[in-house]
């Protein structure tokens, strides 16, 4: 069953958005596996990601694969005037042999220097497709 994304856009909305941000990477995502950065709208599979040294390289490049073929089922954008434009996709992906897991793609652009962007990709830690999508439509 093919899931259409879930948009959840905060225009010069800051003060919403940072403590949902916050809060989103502190409780939500796990480690961060892969990151890279670039010059502003470089496309993901053209960015030289870096692993942690702790994680398999052909483990990091199948998830890195999966999110540049697949479609988010979360997507949650913040762009204002004061701060740079941040991007979350959340992904579901399952290759039917080592990997079955909620995937986060962070993309923030203009990120310490006008620009460049910086791609992080996370694991995510809330298992409910439901209670992701909540979290950014909850004033709380």
């Amino acid at each position: 069953m093919i899931h259409p994304t879930q948009t959840h856009v905060f225009r010069n909305a800051e003060s919403l958005f940072k403590p949902k941000h916050d809060t989103f990477l502190d409780v939500y995502l796990g480690e961060c596996l892969l990151g890279g950065d670039a010059l502003n709208r470089t496309n993901l599979n053209e960015v030289t990601m870096i692993h942690k040294e702790d994680q398999d390289p052909s483990f990091c490049t199948r998830i890195l694969n999966g999110i540049i073929n697949s479609q988010p089922l979360i997507k949650v954008l913040s762009k204002s005037i004061e701060s740079s434009e941040i991007i979350f996709d959340v992904f579901y992906l399952n290759n039917y042999e080592d990997i079955e897991d909620f995937y986060c793609l962070k993309t923030a652009f203009d990120f310490m220097v006008e620009g460049v962007m910086l791609y992080q990709i996370f694991e995510v830690e809330v298992k409910r497709l439901s209670m992701l999508n909540d979290f950014w439509i909850t004033n709380e």
